[in-house]
């Protein structure tokens, strides 16, 4: 995992946080550099669901499987 920002005087780090991932599938085999990409949804959205109204600290969190033919990232949002 890795903060998302390296700017942390006096960031609070918030009492809830929620997860924002985002997957990629490459197919690697034709040659045509076919890929797949989808992203749960949007920021904010995750953030107001998870009922954050301010956000505080983000971090980003990164997993990368068969040479990167499989790769997620996740966005771990914290706040109040």
């Amino acid at each position: 995992i890795q903060p998302f920002s390296t700017d942390f005087r006096s960031s609070p780090v918030g009492s809830k946080h929620c997860m924002l991932d985002e997957h990629q599938l490459r197919e690697p085999v034709s040659g045509y550099g076919v890929s797949v990409e989808w992203t749960a949804d949007i920021i904010l959205a995750a953030a107001d669901r998870a009922g954050i109204s301010r956000i505080t600290y983000t971090e980003l969190q990164t997993t990368s499987f068969l040479l990167g033919i499989y790769r997620r990232q996740r966005l771990i949002i914290h706040g109040e």
